[in-house]
């Protein structure tokens, strides 16, 4: 296969994230004979944020289920959505997010089918779960892929700058999972060019969206924010018109505020180019901004010669690896996996988000390496703060303490921010 490197590339990271649509039925009875198997959805259910929804799992034979021990859990046993056994609710054993959440469901318990309700649905009940019937020293179970989305707040549009004939303009929503596509339209429904960042609450999981756009001729008339769910298939939209302008409508101050935004986009993004290195665990965000801006001044100073950069190879942790991922012997490759692995639940590991990080470490210096990305037609590769929180979804953005470059629908971007897209200089090399 040829494989895409190019120069300054990074070890892999964040890269794409597969929804697994597909229902994997185990039977595991202790003396190595299935009586039975359970059977659960065979597409992903769908729940909406802050609503309830239901979890059904039912018994491959018409027996009844009510003296069997039905536990429904997330990727381990021991992590208990709801246990009912003997005929009781045992919610001394439930995990803490799902203690007064759940409610078992016993109609049809007589006929073997079960189904547990998890109420005011989070972004965290995301991902997959487990429903496992136990009769005395048979067992069997099955997965099923809960699928959480939710639509976000009404775009607000601000014009950020007006000169003559130009816009500059922003929207801006919160409260959207998972990540939702934004767009601008002018007033003939035509897209519009723009960059947009997202960024996830560490608390919330949810993900909020700025769109940043330039606006010309005749389009800086009417034109339209809007932001949309793929999973819901619903939009919220916001309409926004400007009376007529004219090329004295650029104040004193916008002559005077436009230059320094320009220059500050340009240090970021200078900044987002040189500094992909996985710093030390005191190491906080905003020291890292700030040597990053001091580094990039000195970079329009300073020719980058290849005598200052040191080359190394780096090699996966996998001590790190996401259970999504499976990495070769000599911890140089990595691929993906359909289902998740059963790996222990440390701290140092990505659980949610298909993520690895390498064993090396940078505090100060120049570094370079390559790593081969194949033909994947989307990835992520960067470095990120020792101190990156690994449970959960991963927000891709500097103030986070992550700085990623992006392929995707076949464009490059460096996830500063805003997001920068960048030009190759050139056609992209393939390595033999």
């Amino acid at each position: 296969m040829a494989n895409t490197h190019g120069r300054v590339i990074f070890p892999p990271s964040c890269s794409i994230i597969i929804i697994v649509l597909q229902l994997l039925s185990c039977s595991t009875p202790a003396n190595g004979k299935a009586d039975f198997s359970i059977i659960g959805p065979k597409i992903p259910v769908l729940a909406v944020l802050g609503e309830n929804v239901e979890l059904p799992c039912r018994l491959s034979l018409n027996i009844s289920a009510e003296d069997m021990e039905l536990r429904w859990y997330r990727n381990q046993p021991s992590q208990v959505v709801h246990l009912h056994k003997n005929g009781t609710d045992m919610k001394e054993e439930q995990m803490r997010e799902y203690q007064g959440r759940t409610t078992f469901l016993s109609a049809g318990l007589d006929q073997g089918k079960a189904t547990v309700k998890i109420h005011n649905v989070t972004v965290f009940d995301n991902g997959t779960f487990h429903c496992n019937f136990k009769d005395g020293n048979m067992s069997a179970e099955t997965r099923l892929w809960l699928m959480v989305a939710g639509l976000g707040g009404m775009p607000r549009i601000q014009v950020q700058a007006v000169q003559g004939e130009i816009v500059w303009a922003q929207c801006t929503s919160e409260g959207w999972f998972p990540e939702p596509q934004a767009e601008w339209r002018n007033f003939r429904g035509q897209p519009l060019p723009s960059m947009t960042h997202l960024s996830a609450s560490p608390t919330t999981g949810l993900f909020t969206v700025v769109s940043n756009v330039t606006i010309q001729d005749g389009d800086v008339q009417n034109f339209s924010c809007c932001i949309s769910s793929p999973l819901l298939q619903k939009k919220m939209v916001n309409y926004h018109l400007l009376p007529q302008l004219s090329r004295s409508s650029l104040s004193k101050e916008w002559k005077i505020v436009l230059p320094l935004i320009f220059t500050l986009a340009g240090l970021v993004t200078a900044g987002a180019t040189c500094l992909y290195q996985k710093c030390q665990k005191d190491r906080n965000v905003g020291q890292l901004e700030e040597e990053r801006l001091h580094r990039a001044e000195e970079q329009h100073s300073q020719d980058w010669t290849e005598d200052k950069v040191i080359y190394v190879s780096p090699s996966l942790d996998p001590d790190t690896a996401s259970p999504k991922l499976a990495l070769s012997e000599d911890g140089k490759s990595v691929r993906r996996l359909f289902f998740d692995q059963e790996l222990p639940d440390v701290p140092s590991r990505f659980d949610q988000d298909p993520c690895v990080l390498a064993r090396e470490q940078f505090s100060a210096g120049r570094y370079y390496w390559e790593v081969q990305v194949g033909q994947r037609k989307a990835w992520n590769v960067g470095v990120c703060l020792e101190s990156l929180n690994r449970k959960g979804r991963i927000p891709k953005a500097p103030q986070h303490g992550l700085w990623a470059l992006e392929l995707y629908k076949k464009t490059f971007w460096a996830l500063a921010f805003p997001r920068v897209r960048l030009h190759p200089s050139g056609p992209l090399h393939q390595s033999p």
